[in-house]
């Protein structure tokens, strides 16, 4: 099939120039089909670059302008994210391959060496205004990161452009759990949900640990007294002994793992199905959202609603308040938490308790 015919205004314009716009030009390069903006300017200037830039292209003098773009490799943020390290929970990666992909579509095409902080702030200003802050927060945290690593290779080198922009405050809007009396109230609801929510319930209050290790904690793990659990998101091991008693619930930790291997089923979890559900088969572990949305339908048989009502995470927060007013448990290592800061946030009851002061007798 022969080439469509040039219009014959620019039938003496060098090969690969053209003109979406009127007045507006781009080069697109034969070699991998990547456009090159000229943008608005005369057209002998156009013709100009285009013909330096095809020089290159076909081997000859290197030449200034459009020449040195096309002859020098161009790394753009797209490229940069494809160089960030893959590593993390597999929540956590699945987490930024969507971010990346928002960023990508926002500033993909931009050269690092071009990027500036009026990039970064119009992705994050526009998100704001969308009513989204959390979101602009987490993407601009991976801009940051982002922008390091491209620091790192040599391709930024006007500073962090990220790290320029404001963070945007946010206020939490889910609350605490109020109390062991809130948690019992959804505790008395959850056999209506379904028979295994009321052990990973126990389970996570006494532990003092997150859903993922809740509902990924194998039997094999407890001996001699010890209960080992895995955090996926920290990679951190905590040892826990089966002693361990909350005495606002009346239970041990021993006594909560007897519970869960009493259901008369065969299986590898603490946390598992009891019988075959759907595609869900008896002794099988339990999915991680199950956890969150058998807990949210409890909680709202138990009258406990609103935007604001507390999730199934939110039972990591109550055990740590809990031994922290019984006393004698190091909650920081119990919650696997690595610094101050980390422990502090699951400390914060959000205003729902009172601030007490405690003085020495």
């Amino acid at each position: 099939m022969s080439p469509r015919p040039r219009i014959r205004k620019r039938a003496n314009w060098p090969a690969n120039l053209h003109e979406p716009r009127a007045g507006y030009y781009t080069w697109r390069d034969p070699r991998d089909g990547k456009t090159h903006v000229l943008g608005r300017m005369p057209l002998a200037q156009a013709i100009h670059e285009a013909q330096e830039a095809n020089l290159v292209v076909e081997g000859g003098t290197i030449a200034r302008t459009l020449a040195e773009r096309v002859a020098q490799e161009q790394h753009t943020v797209a490229d940069l994210l494809k160089k960030m390290p893959v590593k993390g929970a597999a929540s956590t990666i699945r987490g930024r391959k969507y971010h990346d992909a928002h960023i990508a579509k926002c500033i993909g095409s931009v050269p690092c060496a071009d990027l500036t902080t009026k990039h970064i702030a119009d992705i994050l200003e526009a998100l704001i205004d969308a009513g989204k802050a959390p979101y602009a927060r987490t993407i601009r945290t991976r801009l940051v990161a982002v922008c390091k690593r491209g620091a790192a290779l040599g391709w930024i080198t006007n500073g962090n452009p990220a790290a320029n922009t404001e963070q945007e405050r946010i206020t939490v809007k889910r609350r605490r759990l109020r109390g062991i009396e809130e948690f019992n109230a959804i505790f008395e609801k959850a056999p209506e949900v379904c028979d295994w929510l009321q052990n990973a319930m126990l389970l996570a209050l006494v532990s003092g640990q997150d859903r993922s290790t809740v509902a990924r904690w194998e039997r094999s793990s407890v001996k001699d007294g010890i209960a080992t659990a895995f955090r996926r998101k920290t990679k951190v091991y905590v040892e826990i002994p089966t002693a361990l008693r909350m005495d606002a619930l009346g239970m041990s930790l021993a006594e909560v793992i007897a519970r869960c291997k009493s259901t008369g089923v065969v299986s590898k979890y603490l946390i598992h199905h009891v019988r075959n559900k759907g595609g869900a088969k008896s002794g099988q572990p339990v999915k991680i959202d199950s956890l969150s949305r058998t807990f949210m339908e409890a909680r709202e048989l138990a009258g406990i609603t609103g935007d604001d009502a507390p999730s199934f995470h939110e039972i990591r927060s109550l055990a740590k308040r809990l031994y922290e007013k019984q006393g004698g448990v190091d909650t920081k290592a119990l919650l696997g938490h690595m610094t101050e800061t980390a422990a502090d946030l699951y400390a914060d009851s959000r205003g729902i308790e009172p601030i007490r002061v405690k003085i020495s007798a």
